[in-house]
């Protein structure tokens, strides 16, 4: 059974008391840790999974905000061509209607997702050109920040 001879502080795993000094663990215990638990940037950092099960790795850093303004008559507008990894899409504060969303294909009656003024929402797309927008009044602004 080896020794870890310096303290291992996990504060989501709240042991108490907490330990302190030359811990030994187990094999079992040492490989229960390696499956919860990661090594980034001299430090542990303890893996998180979603609600279903998906392990989460890290949050993805921004790369940029763009804004997007629909067309004045039909109030259509679709994402430019910019390659991410995930979207949050907001309704310009001064939107005085929705803005409804869908990726992949154009905004039809029947399947779309409403974001009002100061709403937001997010997807995973690779690509901003991806997302179709259709404005309740035209000219309305959608506000995309992106990640890649």
């Amino acid at each position: 059974m080896p020794d870890i001879n310096k303290p291992m502080d996990i504060p989501e795993l709240n042991l108490q008391p907490p330990i302190t000094g030359k811990v030994r663990l187990s094999d079992d215990m040492q490989q229960t840790l390696a499956l919860l638990y990661a090594y980034a940037n001299n430090k542990r950092v303890g893996l998180k999974a979603s609600e279903s099960g998906i392990l989460l790795v890290g949050e993805p850093v921004i790369k940029d905000i763009v804004n997007l303004t629909s067309n004045s008559d039909t109030g259509l507008a679709q994402g430019t061509n910019i390659p991410c990894s995930q979207v949050m899409i907001m309704g310009h504060p001064d939107n005085t209607g929705n803005v409804w969303i869908r990726p992949y294909k154009a905004v039809t009656d029947s399947h779309k997702w409403p974001v009002a003024a100061k709403g937001t929402v997010g997807f995973s797309v690779t690509n901003v050109n991806q997302l179709y927008f259709k404005c309740d009044m035209g000219g309305d602004k959608i506000i995309i920040a992106y990640t890649r």
